[in-house]
């Protein structure tokens, strides 16, 4: 069955006039099943099941990792897993076995050269950098043109959807254009799940984003990532080159300035040791296309109040926006790599770094330019305030005390 992330693709192919046949041919499907869902304006929504363990579960990565290594014989692997326990019978492991064996059977990796214009890869990096004085990970969206091998590299605070999605539209903005096609590895954001025959079970959200900016979802094989060596390879580019140069950074912020200044100044411009050109050169002749300037769906946002101080709330720091919105509900846009924008409605009304740490105020001094610092009124002059006198405290004698003194005085 067809999900939905994989509907929107295939009406996107057909708007691009691609046959059925071709739409068949490149995503693996029956034509009949891809003329039925181009007849349909939305996707059918389905009932989710539950999947059953199985009793080969506990032994899958082991006959991946066999199947790796070359064997590919169902009896020898089988007689292995029985001696480590497996109770279940020989035709659900040769089941299993059966779409992951075309992925093993190549030893060798021919290098795939894309037209121009056609392909981007897509991948994560992780890093480790003293936060504060406590060890954090960052994280780098890289994408790599594959006919160029421009790069675009950008530094986040994770890897979340939104995060993911708002990294997309930076990288296009960067290379001035959208590819056809995205590559990507196997990750969660992207790819929910592979079917029985292999198929990539998109993301629906992401699906309808790719969708609607006019690129196409690929996924590399189950078990066989080399297929984005450009973007790997990428990766240990930036581990290699630029991450010896950063000594020191005061935010993610300043750590997305310099990683530009690396882009444009080092990687992009460097010969290339494949292409022997740099990516710069050939940028121009990828013919990237245009993406669509709507917004496809706004990232979360957080509505707050302005202050009398012309500033707002946002994780325990303050932000300040021009004063004439005090009293304005305003919202807070994370763009999750060092940068805050707030909005007042449609309009973007203040953006700062986002603070490192906590109980910080980021202040922008021309949010305050124009306001009145001296008031009208007279300021009403200190007066003199009574302060009154406390009551002495009164000895308390014994009345024999008393009765003593005028003895005294009458013996006088």
């Amino acid at each position: 069955m067809i999900r939905n992330g994989e509907f929107y693709m295939i009406h996107e192919m057909k708007k691009r006039g691609m046959s059925i046949s071709q739409i068949a041919n490149e995503l693996g499907r029956d034509r009949k099943t891809i003329r039925k869902w181009l007849q349909q304006s939305e996707p059918a929504y389905y009932q989710r099941h539950v999947k059953r363990p199985s009793k080969l579960d506990p032994f899958k990565d082991y006959i991946r990792r066999r199947m790796e290594e070359g064997c590919l014989n169902a009896n020898v692997i089988f007689d292995e897993i029985k001696a480590q326990g497996y109770t279940g019978r020989k035709t659900i492991l040769r089941s299993f076995m059966q779409p992951l064996r075309p992925s093993v059977l190549s030893k060798a990796t021919v290098r795939f050269e894309t037209s121009p214009g056609y392909q981007a890869q897509v991948d994560w990096g992780r890093f480790r950098v003293d936060w504060n004085g406590e060890p954090k990970r960052l994280y780098a969206f890289v994408m790599v043109l594959g006919y160029s091998r421009m790069m675009y590299v950008e530094f986040t605070e994770d890897e979340k959807l939104e995060t993911l999605m708002g990294c997309h539209l930076r990288a296009f903005e960067y290379f001035g254009g959208r590819p056809e096609v995205v590559l990507y590895d196997n990750m969660k954001t992207v790819v929910a799940d592979f079917d029985e025959r292999g198929h990539a079970v998109w993301n629906e959200r992401f699906a309808r984003f790719a969708a609607h900016h006019g690129f196409l979802l690929q996924s590399c094989r189950p078990y066989r990532a080399r297929t984005k060596g450009k973007v790997e390879n990428g990766i240990g580019y930036v581990r290699k080159n630029f991450w010896p140069r950063v000594r020191t950074f005061t935010g993610l912020d300043d750590l997305n300035r310099q990683v530009r200044d690396w882009l444009d100044t080092v990687a992009n411009v460097r010969v290339h040791g494949t292409t022997h050109e740099t990516p710069r050169e050939r940028l121009i002749r990828e013919g990237l296309k245009p993406f669509n300037p709507m917004p496809f769906e706004e990232v979360d946002r957080h509505a707050r109040k302005v202050s009398p101080d012309a500033c707002v709330s946002y994780e325990n720091n303050r932000y300040s926006v021009p004063f004439e919105w005090v009293g304005q509900i305003v919202h807070i846009q994370d763009l999750k790599n060092g940068r805050i924008r707030i909005y007042h409605g449609e309009q973007l009304v203040a953006e700062h770094p986002k603070a490192t740490g906590k109980h910080q105020r980021i202040v922008n001094e021309k949010h305050f330019e124009g306001l009145q610092t001296t008031s009208r009124h007279k300021i009403p002059q200190p007066m003199p305030r009574l302060v009154p006198q406390a009551i002495p405290e009164v000895l308390e004698r014994d009345l024999s005390v008393y009765e003593q003194f005028t003895d005294e005085a009458v013996n006088v």
